[in-house]
């Protein structure tokens, strides 16, 4: 008879119909233990979302499987993304358990973590909620540009405008009190005669309320003269979008205060060097002695010249560059998904996205809850507008709303969005089929994206090799599971389909998602 504990958990408003509720969680697992005859020796319950293990009932869970190591054999829970939405930590949080002999597991998404193959299904199951919400806040992202473009102020109203809904009921800016103290401040600076410190203190002293660093920002804020800065994202460039609210200054003035602000001295810009082609890599090695980041340098033989990455002393250390790429590419080549691997690995994503998007059907009462709290939202505007509520009570009850409303439409995945993640899955995985020959071919700069895309923290090279302790897990897992492939091939193909019982034949039929009437 095994022992077990059991680990339940929703995050903020999770819907019951979804079946996330903590007693639908609970019960399930009750009965998976009773048809197995494990005894329950705890059940934790957790109302946190999932992005770290700071949860105040998981400590608990783990202290108390800590002082019970010897009695406990297993942690379950309905599925993996109850148990983290966080790839990288899930598997520093499995070896956690796995020192303590308490094997982990999810009763609806079971693995046998014993088998080596079955692990690329576990990087499955860890990496697909995290790939998700990335989804969903690039959909976000996505959202708010496309209002930037469309002349609207997106985020917390600047000094001196207040947010309001026009005719169509979308947020846009208008003038407040706070508006003659801008154009005064703006006026003020224009004339070259006083500081940002002077011209501060006087409108602060007829009633400006603010700070020294937030006046400097205001100054610098197109937003005044009636445009919007939008930051550059991929391939676009940053730009100036036409508002459609009102300005407060003209853009002559605005640039005369710039001039006076620069000094009319543009000589001290910073002028940026471009990377040197010889040096791929600088930026990213770190000393294995020291851990200080690696410089990279040229140095003149009897003959010929020579090139290294190396430490400043006293460490002294150094490596050719021919070492340091040629271990980079073996790395690169141990990542590479082969052939059979790349098609299983789909396939997984295939069966995984397809079972989603009949499990995440919503009901009518949570549509219904969207609704409600964005009535909330506008009604909580008219009051502040009206003067009902203080400031200060609208910020608090706006950004307890937001939440909720943010957590509730974060669960409206539709077909197009499952799409999308495939889509994603599949390019990573065709990428990852050639890595070694994509960075041998590219220019440097693509190399250094590359590598910085692989490689989060700084990389270090130990015993001839790239040390792999920093790098994203899923890409470890990708190694091993190509070792073991290989090894297979030498013998019989019987390993590597261990994983068949978890992938069907379907193609990837994205399903109608529409909430019952």
């Amino acid at each position: 008879m095994k022992n077990v504990i059991l680990y339940v958990r929703v995050s903020t408003d999770e819907q019951a119909n979804r079946g996330y509720s903590i007693r639908d969680q609970e019960q399930k697992l009750l009965n998976y233990c009773q048809h197995n005859n494990f005894t329950v020796m705890g059940t934790f319950r957790e109302d946190y979302s999932a992005k770290t293990f700071k949860r105040p009932e998981f400590k608990k869970l783990l202290e108390f499987c800590k002082k019970n190591k010897k009695d406990i054999h297993q942690l379950l829970f309905i599925k993996w993304d109850r148990f983290s939405r966080n790839t990288s930590e899930s598997y520093q949080m499995i070896d956690v358990f796995n020192n303590l002999a308490i094997q982990v597991n999810a009763i609806e998404q079971p693995l046998d973590l014993s088998i080596p193959e079955q692990g690329l299904m576990l990087a499955v199951y860890l990496s697909m909620p995290e790939v998700e919400n990335q989804r969903r806040s690039l959909n976000v992202i996505a959202g708010m540009r496309r209002a930037v473009k469309e002349g609207r102020y997106v985020g917390g109203a600047p000094k001196g405008y207040s947010s309001v809904l026009d005719s169509s009921k979308k947020p846009v800016l208008t003038p407040n009190d706070d508006a003659k103290f801008i154009q005064e401040g703006f006026e003020l600076m224009s004339t070259g005669i006083y500081n940002q410190r002077e011209v501060f203190k006087k409108i602060q002293s007829k009633g400006f309320d603010s700070c020294k660093s937030a006046f400097a920002r205001i100054l610098r804020n197109p937003v005044y003269y009636g445009v919007i800065f939008l930051k550059a994202y991929k391939l676009e460039k940053e730009q100036l979008v036409e508002g459609i609210h009102e300005q407060l200054i003209t853009k002559e003035l605005y640039n005369k205060v710039q001039d006076v602000l620069d000094n009319r001295n543009s000589k001290n810009a910073i002028k940026h060097k471009k990377v040197n082609e010889l040096f791929p890599l600088r930026g990213f090695l770190l000393c294995p002695d020291c851990d200080r980041q690696l410089t990279a340098s040229i140095s003149k033989g009897r003959s010929k010249y020579y090139t290294y990455y190396h430490c400043i002393s006293p460490c002294n250390r150094r490596y050719k560059i021919e070492d340091a790429e040629n271990w980079i590419l073996n790395f690169l080549k141990d990542i590479a998904m082969d052939n059979q691997v790349q098609l299983l690995f789909v396939e997984m994503i295939k069966e995984e996205l397809n079972k989603g998007l009949t499990e995440n059907l919503l009901g009518p009462k949570h549509y219904e809850k969207v609704k409600q709290l964005e009535e909330k939202l506008i009604k909580l505007q008219d009051l502040y507008i009206d003067g009902e509520i203080e400031k200060e009570e609208y910020l608090q009850a706006k950004k307890r709303y937001e939440i909720i409303l943010n957590e509730l439409k974060s669960l409206e995945t539709t077909s197009s969005d499952k799409k999308e993640v495939f889509d994603l899955y599949k390019n990573v995985a065709i990428k990852l089929n050639n890595i070694d020959k994509h960075y041998a071919d590219a220019d440097v700069e693509d190399k250094r994206k590359l590598i910085g895309s692989i490689f989060p923290n700084k990389l270090q090279f130990e015993n001839n090799k790239v040390r792999t302790a920093d790098i994203n897990p899923i890409l470890l897992k990708i190694s091993s599971i190509n070792s073991a492939s290989k090894d297979i091939k030498k013998r019989d193909k019987s390993k590597i389909n261990d994983l068949s019982h978890v992938v069907t034949s379907i193609g990837f039929e994205p399903i109608t998602v529409r909430a019952e009437i």
